[in-house]
């Protein structure tokens, strides 16, 4: 009998344990919405920013979406920030410095974040919203620092809500997005594909160590160009860069005058497509640095004057150039003319090339690059031939010495048969207001089969 009396308790005992283990549930994760109000808009704060850093004074709270992720170590303490766009007004982006590492475990894509604004400081970097704690340079100049370990957390509060993030990225092209109201946001470009510098080498190259980055180019079809930039920590970094065209995915920085994309992932970039091969290309590499230029198949011609296009090679890269500079002449007038062309089998041609100035005083007529099309150039004399001036982006007292930026797409879809393309500058060697260089680079004609 007291055995069986043992046996019923230990059963019972058994039972419950079992039921006790059948009836533990895993753990919910519970987000709890911070009690926030927002009452001030991204656009607002930085309209209130300027390029020295200022605290911000009052008990304000913006919204904004995270876009960047550390994961893959492509981004170090940095968050980035935008706005969602609307009908009527465009996303704005923002970045936030934290003293903190592996910071996409609380702050994940799509992920709405409040920032409290109260005692922290703002700038404009480069053009760029930065929002953090007050660093003093050993220069004694006041910047943007990073937000401590300990307090980074009040001033970001991640909310509960998150939003599919291409519901937040914008689709450009490189030459719309090289602008500073695209800074800090998420962009995707379409169409492009890395610059044959890149192919054949790795993310990140100790060779190219760019500030423990390396830089690369974006290329799309009108010659536009934009610098894709990796860290050495990225986990992508050891991988090599792919040589088809697709599209590319990432956040607009900028560091002085160079506008720089950084992905996040490797998922960024998805180039399965062909690369965009040209029927016609130059990029100078080949020439010899300050002499008359000689290139074969090219015309090198004096309309006014005496002085000759030159080749010339900076910083590792080969150009033509004009140059008024030691000249006396009051009017200088030089082509430099390509080999023959054959259109022939191609449709939807399109012409684009990369200038740049250096030195000039004043935007002029009478020194100036212009671009020209002839169907009948007989490759001696430009006076005899019949030349359409093409209209071409060039280079103005506004953009930066030597940065070479595209002429953008050039149609050429009216020509037919052989062509020749002239660059012809005109410029002033007596009136030394008129002073001034004109740089031509990466000269290629697309077309169709």
């Amino acid at each position: 009998m007291k055995h069986l009396f043992l046996k019923a308790i230990l059963s019972i005992v058994l039972v419950a344990i079992g039921s006790c283990t059948n009836e533990t549930e895993t753990p919910q994760l519970v987000c709890t919405q911070p009690d926030l109000t927002v009452n001030k808009t991204v656009e607002k704060v930085y309209e209130l920013s300027a390029n020295t850093a200022k605290q911000y004074l009052y008990d304000d709270i913006i919204e904004a979406y995270v876009v960047s992720s550390d994961e893959e170590g492509n981004f170090f303490k940095t968050i980035y920030l935008q706005t969602k766009a609307t009908d009527k007004l465009p996303a704005i982006g923002f970045s936030v410095p934290v003293d903190a590492s592996n910071t996409y475990i609380d702050y994940r894509l799509g992920n709405k974040v409040y920032v409290k604004l109260k005692n922290q400081f703002t700038d404009l970097y480069y053009g760029g919203l930065r929002i953090g704690s007050l660093y003093v340079s050993n220069s004694g100049d006041p910047t943007i620092g990073r937000i401590s370990q300990n307090e980074y957390k009040n001033v970001l509060n991640a909310s509960c809500t998150l939003i599919d993030e291409n519901g937040l990225v914008e689709s450009l092209s490189i030459e719309e997005a090289l602008n500073d109201s695209k800074l800090n946001t998420l962009i995707e470009l379409n169409d492009v594909e890395f610059t044959e510098a890149a192919l054949g080498r790795h993310y990140f190259e100790e060779s190219n160590n760019v500030g423990g980055s390396t830089n690369w180019n974006l290329r799309d079809k009108t010659g536009n160009q934009i610098i894709l930039r990796t860290s050495s920590y990225a986990k992508f970094a050891p991988h090599f860069i792919p040589e088809g065209s697709g599209k590319v995915r990432g956040i607009l920085t900028k560091f002085g005058s160079d506008y720089q994309l950084m992905i996040r992932s490797e998922n960024d970039v998805e180039m399965n497509g062909k690369r965009n091969t040209p029927f016609f290309a130059e990029d100078f590499q080949s020439v010899k640095n300050n002499v008359n230029f000689a290139l074969p198949g090219w015309s090198n011609i004096v309309e006014k004057a005496t002085k000759l296009w030159k080749s010339m090679v900076y910083s590792g890269n080969g150009y033509a150039e004009f140059n008024t500079t030691s000249t006396t002449a009051a009017e200088n007038v030089a082509w430099l003319i390509t080999p023959k062309i054959n259109l022939t089998g191609y449709k939807n041609a399109v012409l684009s090339f990369r200038s740049a100035q250096h030195d000039l005083k004043v935007d002029s007529p009478l020194n100036t690059l212009e671009v020209y099309v002839s169907t009948n150039f007989d490759g001696a004399s430009v006076t005899k031939a019949k030349w359409t001036k093409l209209e071409a982006k060039v280079p103005s007292l506004l953009n930066p010495s030597r940065e070479f930026m595209s002429s953008g797409g050039i149609d050429l879809s009216a020509y037919t048969g052989n062509i020749y393309i002239g660059f012809k500058y005109i410029g002033s060697g007596k009136d030394k207001t008129l002073n001034g260089a004109f740089m031509v680079d990466d000269v290629k004609i697309f077309g169709e089969k």
